[in-house]
């Protein structure tokens, strides 16, 4: 059997044995790998708008910040139950997405794109300049998150926050698969290739891709919420220019054309980016670079189809 379906439960299995053996083999970065999940939820939110629907936000991070400072902002007014958390980063996330979408939502590429990055810019002032709400340049750290299911606390070796982490990842991949084969996700790949041909027919595109926005405004608002829970503080950088950038990277890296190269090409860039860094913390993007330019001009369908195309080739 060789079916996308089959393709995916393959990936399923491959994710979770990865996450296991990840936790035993590395015990000792712990949060390094739950920051890894972290993106790796952002990026498959990224995936979802750009690989599946066509919409090139450079403006992601508005949707993961705004989440996360949510979340932690009303865990410091008690209610601050993990689980909750996820809800109320999920919405913050849909409900910014929603509010934002209307101004560029069925604009050309580069007006998207320069509007995306005006309306991440705005958020990423007012949070600024909020500083008796957000903490501004100090970031917000005065809350505190309740112990998962009562029982599991969010302790300084990262034990609950790898499993926690891990278990929404493996969750949100699942649903998300099964909503990009859907009619639903075929409508979004069909306004992708030819967003005019589907209005001809009598379909209408921006509605459609309003939700496929939301959607994945909840999805990076879900991983939003898990960077506050975990790492206990959040600042301006989660709405920073440089987390849109990355998570766009890191989905072009690992290939747009599936989902779960989100997953592989957040896995590979932060990899990636944590060694070189580590070697030479001055010159690591020389690295990024290097992989990327690789990347587009030699595998432009990312890893995962550089790797489909060399296992049919043998």
């Amino acid at each position: 059997m060789n079916n996308p379906i089959s393709r995916i439960m393959r990936f399923e299995v491959v994710l979770i044995l990865a996450l296991v053996l990840s936790y035993f083999l590395f015990q000792d970065s712990l949060a390094f790998l739950t920051h890894i999940i972290i993106y790796a939820i952002l990026a498959l939110s990224y995936s979802f708008i750009y690989g599946q629907a066509g919409i090139a936000s450079m403006g992601h991070a508005t949707l993961y910040g705004v989440a996360s400072y949510a979340v932690a902002i009303l865990a410091s007014h008690q209610l601050n139950d993990p689980l909750l958390g996820l809800l109320i980063g999920a919405a913050a996330g849909a409900v910014t997405a929603w509010l934002t979408a209307w101004l560029f939502i069925t604009t050309t590429r580069l007006t998207l794109a320069m509007l995306t990055i005006a309306v991440a810019q705005v958020f990423l002032e007012i949070a600024n300049k909020a500083v008796w709400l957000t903490g501004g340049d100090d970031g917000f750290t005065d809350y505190e998150v309740k112990p998962l299911f009562g029982m599991f606390e969010f302790d300084m070796f990262g034990h609950t926050s790898f499993w926690y982490a891990a278990v929404i990842l493996v969750v949100v991949y699942i649903v998300m698969e099964r909503i990009v084969q859907s009619d639903f996700g075929l409508v979004a790949r069909a306004i992708k290739a030819d967003a005019g041909r589907l209005e001809t027919l009598g379909g209408n595109a921006r509605p459609h891709l309003m939700k496929v926005y939301c959607l994945s405004g909840a999805v990076a608002g879900i991983a939003g919420a898990i960077n506050a829970q975990t790492a206990a503080v959040v600042s301006l950088d989660s709405l920073g220019f440089m987390v849109s950038i990355n998570v766009l990277i890191m989905v072009v890296l690992g290939g747009t054309h599936r989902l779960y190269g989100a997953i592989v090409g957040a896995t590979v860039f932060l990899g990636i980016q944590h060694f070189a860094s580590n070697i030479n913390p001055h010159h690591w993007l020389f690295v990024i670079g290097a992989l990327l330019l690789i990347v587009m001009t030699v595998m432009p369908r990312g890893l995962i189809g550089f790797a489909r195309r060399w296992r049919s080739a043998g």
